[in-house]
């Protein structure tokens, strides 16, 4: 299955095609700030200059639809609404947790996937890897500092827009716990993921729309 992957959650902005989950090119343009309304379509135009493909090739669109910052995010989202409307293509909105988890590519026993959401509340998501298989074993999608630290990260690592905000003093049960602030997810994350994977944070809505209404980072 040949994928276009989109994504725009940070000022990232990257774009990919791969073939069974394999990149065939990526372009990626970090900025200083959110400015993907003036990269995105030029990007993906150089995209398609560097390979062999036309869009008219491409079988499906994967996009991040958060939780990241809801502007750039919707940049993303409506540039993968549009794709899939005028080329009659699948589009598939994909969670942010889900990019970690499987931009990790299994090198991880137990993962928290964890986003700052402003004003005291956080999001987060927990995986297990299972005979070679990401297994969803936790989350909660607006939670207070108090009631995140309950949560179990024993042997865990710990990644995300709020892995390096967070005090890993605060978690009751850390023994082990190994924090990484520097992963970072780009749309390569985006062809790794198991599309069979939860319904929950895979979206198939038409249009597709933001994770959740406050999917934003700091």
């Amino acid at each position: 299955m040949l994928s276009l992957n989109i994504e725009t959650s940070r000022n990232l902005t990257s774009v990919s095609i791969a073939l069974d989950s394999n990149l065939e090119c990526i372009l990626n343009v970090d900025s200083e700030r959110p400015n993907h309304c003036e990269l995105l379509a030029p990007l993906i135009d150089k995209l398609f200059e560097n390979t062999s493909f036309v869009l008219r090739d491409i079988e499906e669109v994967r996009v991040n639809v958060g939780p990241g910052n809801l502007s750039s995010l919707r940049v993303g989202i409506s540039t993968a609404n549009a794709l899939s409307s005028f080329g009659n293509i699948p589009a598939y909105g994909i969670s942010s947790f889900l990019l970690y988890a499987f931009g990790l590519n299994y090198n991880f026993d137990s993962l928290l996937t964890l986003f700052d959401l402003k004003n005291g509340l956080f999001a987060f998501a927990k995986f297990k890897r299972i005979k070679e298989k990401i297994v969803l074993v936790d989350q909660n999608f607006k939670v207070s500092i108090d009631e995140l630290r309950l949560v179990n990260v024993e042997n865990t690592l710990l990644v995300g827009t709020a892995a390096g905000k967070i005090d890993p003093t605060c978690f009751i049960k850390r023994h082990g716990l190994t924090v990484d602030p520097d992963f970072v997810i780009d749309s390569g994350s985006l062809s790794r993921v198991d599309l069979n994977f939860n319904s929950e944070h895979i979206l198939l809505s038409k249009p597709l729309m933001p994770f959740n209404s406050f999917s934003f980072v700091s």
